[in-house]
């Protein structure tokens, strides 16, 4: 049974934007409100480990000074009930005190001065939206999960992507609906549609749209695939194929159904062509400007290795127009790779890339370990959001083997970077310098920047 509690002030507000009010000995938390509010709420679960109860507002009396109106309808649980934007209800000033302060908290006892960047767009900077597809009320409907639920929660006329996805997406949820396409789990359902976006907004943008599917033969493919393609600024349609019970969008490589499927977008100073799966930072803008500001830091070096490279676009802006630059990169996923090979050609980069299992305990052995490659002057690193491998750490921990006098770490996760600036200190480098990036406004997400020196 629920529980209430009554007329209660909020007393703080948490790194995931989440209020809090100390009651009866346990912390309640509550989403969708700030310090000062004034609120009843109801518990809805509590945890069996800690003193701690999750609430939901059930009538709020009056607001305190940091919350807004969250301008998108869907943002929940204000107005709707999409889980994309939790910060949304926060003023920006407030937001950007509480992203602020979990990056000093997690930097600790570090005497380290740190700059914060605030994104250029608070709204429309999102490049890419992946949308559940299924069915309400005998519509078909493009929405994402709302928050500890299979519900889905709808995402029309979204606030933080770019306008030609939500233009496309209200196209894509009425064309398909008028040809039935069976959805989720109905026989040949669609599963998931990913809409991509690149080139400058109202200026030749065009559009990739993904479609992931149980059964590659759905009798219903030809026909979406045509009335997609119709669709102004659809440059594409790919398919990926996921017959798996699982949360994963993408278990398959994805392949062409119509058009042309490669997206040119330019990061910083070099055009990167993006692949269906591929991965990509969803703001332009402010991953321009990290991308920028990394290769100031390494411009003197003249051995640059770009490792987690993905696509190349760390690495490339780095070595671009600059003459005697080497440039080697390694990643784990071999299409990534390829495009990174594509890309230098682009950019007119003589780069050497490999395919390498940057988690193996040996992956250094597939490194260059002869000729101008063998010792590298910068490092740039770019890990997925769980860090640096066990092995990866404990090799880039011996700068002096490695020859390397600098090292330049993209995070998209704050502890992670922590943990891992910590064991890289411990074997010899001296974090100098930290950017810390708004790189997806209204979220919890903050992206870091980090110089480090061999001490």
């Amino acid at each position: 049974m629920s529980k209430t509690i009554d007329d209660v002030v909020i007393a703080g507000i948490d790194a995931n934007f989440e209020g809090w009010v100390d009651h009866e000995g346990r912390r309640v938390l509550a989403p969708g409100v700030v310090p000062g509010d004034r609120v009843d709420l109801e518990v809805v679960a509590s945890s069996q480990h800690h003193p701690r109860d999750f609430a939901r507002v059930a009538r709020v009396h009056a607001r305190g000074e940091g919350f807004e109106q969250p301008v998108c309808a869907h943002a929940g649980p204000v107005r709707g009930r999409c889980g994309g934007c939790p910060g949304m209800h926060v003023r920006a000033p407030l937001r950007a005190q509480i992203l602020q302060d979990r990056v000093t908290e997690l930097l600790g006892e570090r005497r380290l001065r740190w700059s914060w960047h605030e994104a250029p767009q608070q709204l429309g900077y999102r490049n890419r939206s992946n949308f559940v597809v299924t069915r309400r009320a005998g519509r078909l409907l493009l929405g994402s999960y709302a928050p500890r639920s299979q519900d889905v929660a709808a995402m029309s006329g979204c606030q933080v992507v770019r306008p030609m996805l939500s233009r496309v997406q209200a196209e894509l949820e009425v064309r398909l609906g008028a040809l039935n396409v069976p959805v989720g789990d109905e026989e040949q359902g669609l599963r998931w549609i990913s809409v991509r976006a690149a080139g400058l907004p109202g200026a030749g943008e065009s559009v990739v749209v993904e479609l992931v599917v149980r059964e590659p033969q759905a009798a219903w493919l030809g026909a979406a695939t045509e009335a997609i393609m119709a669709i102004e600024g659809v440059q594409g349609v790919a398919l990926t194929v996921n017959d798996r019970d699982t949360n994963a969008i993408r278990v398959d490589a994805s392949g062409t159904l119509a058009g042309e499927c490669q997206l040119i977008e330019r990061y910083g100073e070099v055009e990167l062509a993006i692949d269906p799966g591929a991965f990509a930072q969803l703001n332009v803008e402010v991953a321009s400007a990290m991308y920028r500001q990394a290769a100031r830091w390494v411009e003197g070096a003249q051995v640059i290795w770009d490792l987690y490279c993905g696509i190349g676009g760390l690495g490339l802006n780095a070595a671009v127009g600059r003459t005697n630059v080497h440039l080697f990169g390694a990643e784990s996923v071999a299409s990534a790779i390829e495009s990174a090979r594509q890309n230098a050609a682009r950019a007119g980069v003589t780069a050497r890339y490999r395919v390498v299992d940057l988690g193996s305990a040996n992956w250094r052995a597939a490194c260059p370990d002869e000729g101008v490659l063998a010792r590298p002057e910068a490092i740039l690193i770019n890990p997925p959001r769980k860090g640096l491998s066990r092995p990866m750490r404990e090799v880039l921990s011996k700068p002096a083997s490695l020859g390397a006098k600098m090292l330049v770490y993209m995070s998209c996760d704050v502890a992670s970077f922590v943990r891992d600036a910590d064991a890289l200190e411990q074997g010899g480098w001296h974090l100098v310098e930290l950017q810390a990036h708004d790189m997806l406004p209204q979220t919890t997400h903050v992206e870091l920047l980090g110089r480090f020196e061999r001490a």
